[in-house]
């Protein structure tokens, strides 16, 4: 599931299935030079941080159960990366 929150483009449905979720990720992931991925605890669990020139521009967490991936959350309104941000 992504959130864009209206202010930029995000999935509108729920992807499902291990080959279009890994898809929408790494197309998530490739998108733009320049962009640095860290890995960090999100929500409490390990997930990650993208970046662009010390601002977020994205954040992926996951849910898992046993040894699945069972959800993949990736916030990428603005309004909620704020917090994120490197000086």
């Amino acid at each position: 599931m992504s959130d864009g929150g209206g202010k930029l483009r995000a999935a509108v449905r729920p992807t499902y299935g291990t080959d279009a979720v890994a898809r929408f990720v790494t197309a998530l992931l490739t998108g733009q030079l320049g962009t640095e991925v860290a890995v960090e605890s999100v929500n409490g669990r390990t997930g990650q941080v993208l970046r662009r020139a010390g601002q977020a521009v994205a954040v992926v967490g996951v849910s898992v159960a046993r040894a699945e991936v069972t959800a993949v959350w990736i916030a990428l309104n603005p309004d909620k990366l704020q917090r994120w941000h490197r000086p």
